[in-house]
């Protein structure tokens, strides 16, 4: 029971206490007495109520403040009453200056984070360019090399062993290549986010038959190059998570703009699954891993499925990082 009916049940039991003791005048016939008696309490039951309703306003808010923040709006503080009881007041003003701090906490931990996701991104490329670059370069040049030996040599035993030699170095090479790629995306870079996602999209409708269609809401100006990785990537995954397990014919990628943040959405017409799901089940644990990118990138990342009505995922990315 709500604290206000409480008293509000208070203040009857005190007028039927007053009734009860004035029974005698009651039978006695004098009803003025009583008439004026009763209005007077009523008036100070109301009144009281009123008054303890304005100090008490204060606990409403803060159940209402509980809910807010139980549904993670980190951002909703507790308003001050001129009528709240003191005590009220300055637990209220305890409470925000809590939150402000844990606001605080929080932000400086997310650009922390943020941080840890770029430094890793630039390492993962700097890797990738040697990769690429060097050893992968080596490769080729070394394959070239066995390929004009086995074409010279008239020894055919040795020809054929230099012939398997050189498809080893083939597949080392082929190997070197994706490993470059899957530590980082240079084609996201390279060509800009939206026509890499057309060229991921392509390869997508090669391995699968899905058909990819990409779009962009971004108008004037360039994504950061930090958040062209980040985002890349949700998409990659998402229309990986797409060819496995989705069983959809189409899926659309869209690229967008909001102030001070850019973001991308996946959305296809497949079966959909469980979102409660993704943390148990191996099979997504590729979503869950970017989910938990984005987020500690200062981002944040939203999972819409359900059982045969398709899958839409949407990430956001905000641009206050270097």
């Amino acid at each position: 029971m709500r604290l206000i009916s409480k008293l509000a049940g208070a203040n009857v039991i005190v007028v039927a206490a007053a009734i009860v003791l004035e029974r005698e005048k009651i039978l006695a016939g004098d009803w003025g007495e009583m008439v004026a008696i009763a209005i007077a309490l009523s008036a100070a039951c109301f009144a009281s109520l009123a008054l303890i309703k304005l100090a008490l306003r204060p606990v409403d808010q803060l159940v209402l403040l509980s809910d807010q923040i139980s549904a993670g709006d980190l951002d909703a503080r507790l308003a001050t009453s001129p009528y709240a009881d003191e005590q009220l007041t300055a637990l209220g003003v305890t409470l925000n200056s809590l939150l402000d701090t844990l606001a605080l906490e929080r932000k400086h931990i997310q650009a922390l984070g943020a941080e840890v996701i770029y430094a890793q991104d630039a390492e993962c490329a700097r890797v990738s360019r040697e990769l690429h670059d060097s050893v992968a370069q080596t490769l080729a040049a070394a394959r070239f090399q066995l390929t004009a030996a086995t074409t010279h040599c008239k020894d055919a035993d040795i020809r054929n062993r230099l012939a398997a030699i050189s498809g080893m170095v083939g597949t080392v090479l082929e190997e070197v290549r994706n490993v470059s790629y899957s530590l980082h995306p240079r084609v996201a870079e390279d060509l800009g986010l939206e026509s890499a996602l057309q060229a991921l999209a392509a390869q997508v409708h090669e391995r699968s038959g899905v058909k990819v269609k990409v779009e962009s809401r971004i108008v004037g100006g360039s994504v950061p190059r930090p958040v062209v990785v980040s985002l890349f990537r949700v998409a990659q995954e998402s229309l990986r998570n797409i060819e496995r397990h989705a069983r959809a014919r189409n899926a659309t990628v869209t690229v967008f703009a909001d102030p001070g943040s850019f973001g991308v959405e996946v959305s296809d017409d497949g079966c959909g699954f469980d979102t409660d799901m993704i943390q148990r089940r191996n099979g997504m644990s590729g979503l869950a891993s970017i989910r938990d990118r984005v987020t500690l990138a200062g981002g944040m990342m939203k999972i819409d499925s359900g059982a045969d009505r398709g899958t839409r995922i949407i990430a956001e990315m905000k641009t206050s990082h270097p």
